[in-house]
């Protein structure tokens, strides 16, 4: 009965529903993803690994770009503005897809300033169309993902990230007769289709909606929240997609794909404030107290986040192992130290929510752009001295310097909430 009672509690709760959704998602993403690094570990050489890591982690670098801001403006203005939902999503696409293609054509051309290891992959002109397609469709995914969490339909998304996650391995082990590319194939084709069922589901939770190449002015509104994440998403997401890039031409690529896979593991407890954080965002726009729904956000992240570290620092030698004993004994250090990494960062990531909720932006951007500089300031002198450890030692030390500055701002949390929303208010 007190089973029955949690799991009822939870489904009529929309945060606590949302939340689970979410970190559902990034934990199925883990598990696929773990077969899928697996297999990639068997029928790949670590430096075929190391190569596709590096130039997957620069495709979705592309693509955070192109998204131009609009994955979090979605999730704060949608639902605030349903009438015009269609309008909205449909020139967000427009303008990000735009921008992936510029993006991907600058990051091509130049190979030989940021990363000439990959350039040898970008011999054939076909692959050199089928990057710049992939990436405009990884920039699609992203916010179609964005709109269902805006549209409480959480659990669209994490379906919708279910089908890419298995979709995208079914063809590993045959495409490995072209090398590191089959790897880029494999995960191309689970892109392609997560899209495609993405766009079927837009209409069942934004009633009406259908895809059209638009751009209405009604994006103007959401111009400076829009932009203010824009540059906050960049500089949070640029740690974790270019020290793998930053690995291959300090060290190699071999060193880049142990790294690269511990950071993937790591994610799965990167993921829980990240998806606690999404719901609350999605939720303010309800009447309610911010502050009763931070309590329930810290509440439910200390009880996930901190047995997962745990069990990270004394399982993570084990997991390694499983996706090939080399992994296990070049990495675990690595990954022990990015689990580490979860617990300031879940502080630095409920702090940016609630200045998001609150519209103060300018206090994302400075936090990510500290985070970011940090990391590349230490991780130059620590790769070269420590190798991938030196790199996840950079990332821990930048999360943690700023999350003592968090901290010290929220030690009295519930005046920190309620201060900033009078403040907003006037």
């Amino acid at each position: 009965m007190n089973n029955m009672h949690f799991l009822r509690k939870i489904y009529n709760d929309s945060l606590l529903k949302n939340s689970f959704y979410l970190m559902a998602a990034y934990l199925l993403n883990l598990i696929f993803g773990f077969f899928f690094w697996v297999i990639s570990a068997r029928y790949y050489t670590p430096s075929e690994v190391g190569t596709i890591s590096a130039l997957l982690s620069s495709m979705l670098l592309i693509s955070m770009i192109s998204a131009l801001g609009f994955q979090t403006a979605f999730i704060f203005y949608l639902p605030r503005d349903r009438k015009n939902a269609s309008r909205i999503i449909n020139s967000c696409l427009t303008s990000s897809i735009a921008a992936s293609l510029v993006f991907s054509f600058i990051f091509i051309l130049g190979l030989d300033l940021w990363s000439p290891p990959l350039k040898s992959i970008f011999y054939d002109s076909r692959f050199f169309m089928l990057f710049i397609i992939f990436t405009a469709l990884t920039t699609v995914s992203g916010l179609i993902s964005s709109a269902f969490i805006a549209g409480r339909r959480s659990s669209f998304f994490m379906t919708k990230e279910m089908l890419f996650a298995f979709i995208k391995i079914l063809p590993l082990q045959v495409f490995s007769v072209f090398g590191a590319l089959g790897i880029f194939m494999a995960w191309s084709i689970g892109v392609l289709f997560a899209v495609a069922v993405g766009f079927f589901w837009l209409s069942l939770v934004w009633k009406g909606y259908l895809p059209t190449l638009m751009l209405d002015p009604i994006i103007k509104s959401m111009a400076g929240y829009s932009i203010g994440n824009y540059l906050a998403e960049i500089f949070y997401a640029f740690p974790r997609l270019m020290l793998p890039i930053m690995i291959v031409n300090i060290i190699s690529p071999e060193s880049a794909g142990f790294f690269y896979i511990a950071m993937m593991i790591a994610t799965l407890l990167y993921g829980i404030p990240q998806s606690i954080s999404n719901s609350l965002l999605a939720e303010s726009s309800d009447s309610g107290e911010l502050w009763l729904k931070v309590k329930k956000s810290i509440k439910l992240n200390a009880i996930i986040l901190l047995p997962g570290i745990l069990l990270f620092m004394f399982l993570g030698k084990f997991v390694l192992y499983i996706f090939n004993p080399l992994y296990a004994e070049n990495a675990t250090g690595t990954l022990i130290l990015l689990a580490i990494a979860s617990l300031p960062l879940s502080f630095n990531t409920m702090f940016m929510t609630i200045r998001n909720a609150q519209k103060r932006v300018s206090s994302v951007v400075k936090i990510n752009v500290s985070i970011a500089v940090i990391t590349f300031v230490f991780a130059l002198p620590l790769i070269r001295s420590s190798g991938i450890e030196g790199a996840a030692l950079a990332y821990v030390a930048a999360n943690t310097l700023i999350a003592i500055v968090v901290v010290y701002k929220m030690k009295n949390l519930k005046r920190f909430v309620l201060d900033s929303e009078k403040s907003k208010v006037k």
